[in-house]
């Protein structure tokens, strides 16, 4: 059964094209995460690797687009996850929601202590999304 963790949000002064530009390209996590230092491009996927000790010391993520969403499934860690961008775009901001979404029953984690410190440690990476994506749209 799949459980939504949490959800994340910001709002920004940009448009859904500058943002999609971005996360459809994992290689530009390495602008906006800073605990990743190698990410490994293969035909259909990225492999993702974190400097600090991490759930998921390496990971594969394939990218999933649809018309609003951008979908990193993360496969091959300790935690298989989906995070589902919402992109959200009115006027001159635009909101991107982010959800963390597990089947709760393919791990042995203990989810009660793990959502909070994803959320927050997602939630810092959202922001630095934002800035990087706010950055590039000024230039």
């Amino acid at each position: 059964m799949n459980d939504k963790l949490f959800t994340n949000s910001v709002t920004i002064n940009a448009k859904a094209a500058a943002a999609r530009q971005i996360l459809t390209n994992p290689s530009q996590l390495l602008k906006w995460v800073p605990e990743i230092n190698a990410v490994d491009q293969s035909r259909d996927s990225f492999t993702i690797t974190r400097s600090q000790e991490a759930l998921n010391q390496v990971e594969v993520i394939i990218v999933e687009l649809t018309d609003s969403t951008i979908i990193y499934h993360s496969r091959q860690g300790r935690l298989n996850y989906d995070l589902v961008f919402t992109l959200l775009e009115s006027d001159n901001h635009l909101q991107i929601q982010e959800e963390l979404i597990i089947d709760d029953s393919e791990t042995k984690l203990p989810l009660k202590l793990l959502a909070p410190i994803s959320k927050h440690a997602l939630n810092v990476n959202l922001i630095n999304l934002g800035r990087l994506i706010e950055g590039i749209t000024m230039v």
